[in-house]
Parts: structure tokens; sequence; C-alpha cells
């Protein structure tokens, strides 16, 4: 049997990107899996022609197009609509992938179309390491860590547990996935109102719509943190538009699993999560719903509540004293 051996389209979506876009398509064109066409999307720069004119030092190696400013979820959109491969992997201006991170994703993906008539139904995740704004490394991946949760999700029945933990454990990130372009045939592309969980509402539609989720341990993408991202400009907080819809979407859907399995396993895990991101009113309504499903529980789970709350309280606080002292003596 010949190896798998599938294009991959790897989109890079742009804008006012001069920063890093060089070493972004750089890492992307340094692959050592060479059936690639790498995707240019500038999204309407407003740079006096800075992203164009470091883009088109590589019009022989890559596809490059403009169009009018849309956010991140319309470039990627374009590009998905533009690319010609079978597999789409998305890379942010900012980031980096490692030499072999398309290598190694296809790789497992070989090793799953020798058992599976349905390829295109899976989804390869991969670990990630941070880099600062000069590429040194803020925080290194855990190797055991990162097995432990491809051990974990490739026993999985469902995807229920990743739906429970999406703002913890199984929140991938955007640069280290391969999707096959059917998939978004069948759920829709990136949602263009998101400016900032695109990605998030992207994961949970593909594991609500029960497609197969792997992972790879080891950390093939360099996701960069720096003050001009828009998640820096705007203020990170789980207290938005955007949260409030993720939030609720992912409670009722865990409703509706829970009551139908009689599990109340996930909908614990979900409970815990969304007081460690103090979302209080998501994680009395879980349990309020454990309670229904699981009444002789209550008394362990009231302790449990109390302890996440409080433990809640106490790193909210630790994060407010931080933030005023590292500011004080960072003026």
């Amino acid at each position: 049997m010949s190896t798998y051996y599938p294009k991959v389209s790897i989109i890079i979506p742009a804008y006012n990107a001069s920063n890093y876009l060089e070493e972004s398509i750089n890492s992307a064109l340094e692959q050592t899996y060479q059936n690639i066409e790498v995707i240019v999307i500038n999204d309407g720069s407003d740079d006096n022609g800075k992203t164009s004119e470091i883009a088109r030092k590589y019009l022989s190696r890559i596809k490059y197009f403009e169009k009018e400013n849309g956010g991140s979820s319309s470039a990627l959109n374009f590009g998905i609509r533009k690319m010609t491969g079978e597999w789409f992997s998305w890379l942010s201006h900012d980031d980096l992938y490692v030499p072999d991170k398309i290598e190694k994703q296809v790789g497992l993906l070989s090793s799953i179309n020798k058992k599976s008539d349905l390829l295109w139904k899976h989804v390869v995740f991969t670990a990630s390491e941070l880099i600062d704004a000069e590429g040194r490394r803020i925080r290194k991946s855990n190797y055991s860590r990162e097995v432990k949760k491809m051990n974990i999700l490739s026993s999985l029945k469902d995807n229920a547990l990743l739906i429970a933990g999406q703002m913890r454990e199984f929140n991938f990130h955007g640069c280290g996935c391969l999707v096959n372009k059917k998939i978004f045939e069948s759920i829709g592309n990136f949602d263009e109102n998101l400016r900032l969980l695109n990605d998030v509402d992207m994961w949970f539609r593909i594991y609500s719509n029960d497609f197969f989720i792997h992972y790879v341990p080891d950390p093939l993408v360099k996701g960069r943190i720096h003050s001009k991202q828009i998640s820096k400009r705007i203020g990170f907080s789980y207290h938005n538009r955007e949260q409030d819809l993720f939030w609720e979407r992912s409670l009722n859907w865990l409703k509706r699993y829970s009551n139908d399995k009689k599990s109340y396993y996930e909908l614990a895990l979900f409970m815990k999560v969304a007081y460690e991101k103090t979302r209080f009113l998501e994680g009395d309504q879980a349990y309020s719903e454990i309670v229904k499903i699981k009444p002789l529980i209550k008394c362990k789970l009231t302790i449990e509540r109390a302890y996440c709350i409080i433990k809640s309280r106490i790193k909210s606080i630790g994060k407010i004293i931080y933030m005023k002292y590292f500011m004080t003596n960072k003026g």
C-alpha cells in the first residue's frame, strides 16, 4: 500500500503583519513535508504596503491574495475558498511551525487511513509552546502531560469530555490543527462575527458534531505572545459577548447529553472549569443540574463546589495583587 501523501494548504491571515510575517512564511516553507501550498491572505492591511512588500518577495513560492479588512475569520474563510489541498492548516502571521509539524500530523493520518474509510472525519491537533516578541521561549511544553492528554483522547467514546473541558485541557492552539476541507463543507467555515473566540467556536462545532479528535504530543507550534495581539489590545476577559455565547451553548449541550446518558461526570468537570474561569452563573447552573441527575451526591458536590469557589476567589485576588505590584514596579 502506498504511503498517504495528501496536499496540505497552510493558510496565513495577515493584517499589518510586517513585524513577524517573514518568519511565519519561512517556517511554513521549511516544512519537511513537501506536498504543501502556502496561502497568505492580506486582510486589508493599512501599513503603507509593508505587509504586501514582505509577502510579494515570496510570490514564486506562495499564493498571495489581498482583500478588504474583515478580521481573521474572514481571511481564513477566504483562504479556505482558495485552497486546493485536502487538508487545512492555520498559521497566524506571528506564530511559527517547527519543521516537521505537517509531517508528523500527516504521519498520524496515514496510520488512521489504514483503518478508516472516513479519514476526512478525523482532526489532528498538536501540542504547542509559547515564545515572546523576540522569539524566546517563555513556556515549555510538558511532554508527559501532553502524552497523557493524547492517551485520554484516544480512549474517548465521544467528545463530551472535550466540550466540558474546552476552556482548560482541551483548548488547543488554533495553529496546531489539521482539518479536512470536507469538514468545513459539513459544518460551515469560521464565524466572521467573532473576533476572539473564532477558533474556540470552531472546535466546539467539531466536537459537538462527533468528529474524531487526535493529538500529537510534540510541541510543533510556537505561539507568540506580544503587545500588538488583538486579545492584548482589546483586553482578555472571560466576561464578554463571545464568552457568554460559548459558556451558555456549552452548558446547554452538556445538559442534554447528561440527561440522555444519565451521566454527571462531564457536567462536574464543566462546573469546576466554570468556577475556575469566574463563570459563577454557569457553574451554579451545572451544580443544580447535577443534583437533579444524581441527588445522592449533593452533600459531596456542595463541599466540592464551595472549594472551587473559594479557590477561584483566592486566585482572582492573587492576580489583582500581582498585576498591581507588577505594574507599579514596571512604572
